[in-house]
């Protein structure tokens, strides 16, 4: 199954709540955001850059024919698919000239929505994570023995998003900097070039605030990348495990790949569960695999510091 990301835009919000309670019986969807005229709607494509906007054709502000134009234009990877009460040739035709992938009655909605979403093209740029796939759960935390191991997992994760033209960022520790850039050079990055293009970025954690993270993937589509692939050295974040529960409010709204890495050496056994339950996929031994310890509504302790 192919994950994606859908924005909702209708301006009644009882067909917002069954199009949403429709997206999310398909496991591997997930409703990033909804907007409620064709302006928002808009705006939202171009902030979260969805994979599927669904868009009601009559909507105040903006008409769903001229928000699918417009999303063409701010969001171009982006497909949407418009909905209406009643389905003619004349208006099929004109929602494909807009840039609409399919047109749905909604009359006919709950038999025929998923059907369509399923029938569009994948979206682009598969990201890899220890040689699998990322999925839904783009919060991850990933647990290494030793330096090389993790240089050697997290580096051509790195190294696959730079080469398609997204933005790579690492939220460090300055004195460690070089030490995270070496992996990137063996995988034949010019760090160099890419920092000086701002495709590449270190951010200290000490210049961190709350709601910073999201300001950064913000900032990165406004800059025209498609995608951040961030990495976060975490044992400063585990002072206050709240952070890294926080971000899963943060990191479902957009496309973006989160990895928060920790040295399974530095910490006691408490401390590696308390990570886990606050993380929605984990990458342990090399396999990266959905996390069935984590608890969305559980309040995660604060753990005991690193040894």
């Amino acid at each position: 199954m192919t994950a994606r990301r859908i924005l909702i835009a209708d301006d009644h919000d009882a067909a917002r709540r069954g199009i949403r309670a429709l997206i999310e019986t398909h496991s591997e969807w997930t409703v990033c955001a909804e907007a409620s005229d064709g302006s928002d709607a808009v705006e939202k494509a171009r902030r979260f850059r969805p994979d599927v906007v669904l868009l009601d054709v009559s909507m105040p502000r903006l008409n769903g024919l001229d928000a699918a134009r417009e999303i063409r234009r701010v969001a171009p990877r982006t497909q949407t698919v418009v909905l209406t009460t009643h389905v003619a040739d004349q208006l099929a035709g004109e929602a494909r000239r807009a840039g609409a992938a399919d047109v749905i009655s909604k009359s006919h909605a709950g038999d025929s929505l998923i059907p369509a979403i399923e029938a569009l093209p994948a979206p682009e740029s598969a990201v890899h994570l220890g040689g699998a796939r990322v999925s839904r759960h783009r919060h991850i935390a990933a647990f290494f023995e030793s330096d090389e191991e993790r240089c050697a997992v997290l580096s051509p994760f790195v190294a696959e998003g730079l080469k398609a033209g997204e933005k790579g960022v690492y939220i460090i520790d300055p004195p460690d900097g070089e030490g995270y850039l070496r992996g990137l050079r063996a995988s034949g990055i010019d760090v160099e070039a890419a920092e000086a293009s701002q495709q590449l970025e270190l951010v200290a954690w000490d210049d961190l605030r709350a709601g910073r993270v999201e300001q950064l993937l913000v900032d990165a589509s406004a800059a025209g990348f498609q995608r951040v692939r961030l990495i976060g050295y975490t044992e400063r974040s585990l002072r206050d495990l709240k952070y890294e529960e926080g971000l899963n409010d943060v990191v479902p709204k957009y496309p973006d790949v989160v990895v928060c890495a920790y040295n399974m050496t530095k910490f006691r056994g408490d401390t590696i569960i308390a990570v886990l339950r606050a993380h929605p996929a984990v990458l342990i031994g090399g396999e990266l695999r959905d996390n069935a310890f984590y608890a969305a509504t559980r309040t995660v302790q604060r753990p005991q510091q690193t040894l």
